[in-house]
């Protein structure tokens, strides 16, 4: 497209790059115990939403590791 726009100007690319995204099914990210791993907990699959479910993984997981249930666990909690 910008090479249409100024076909004088090289427009090659001279880097690419490429990563992995996470996302689940649902859309949301997976917060808890690992299955058949009680003693893993785990955060994976943000798609996209960092910085928001950074914050609650957090909260989740502290509260896990001091022993309690978050009342959100289910949500994010790993498909069985």
């Amino acid at each position: 497209m910008l090479g249409e726009l100024l076909p004088k100007l090289d427009c090659r690319p001279e880097f690419q790059w490429a990563g992995a995204f996470g996302s689940t099914s649902t859309g949301l990210p997976f917060i808890g115990s690992v299955p058949k791993h009680p003693r893993i907990q785990a955060v994976m699959g943000y798609g996209g939403n960092g910085i928001t479910y950074s914050r609650v993984a957090a909260e989740l997981i502290a509260t896990a590791l001091d022993g309690g249930k978050d009342l959100d666990a289910d949500i994010y909690a790993f498909p069985c």
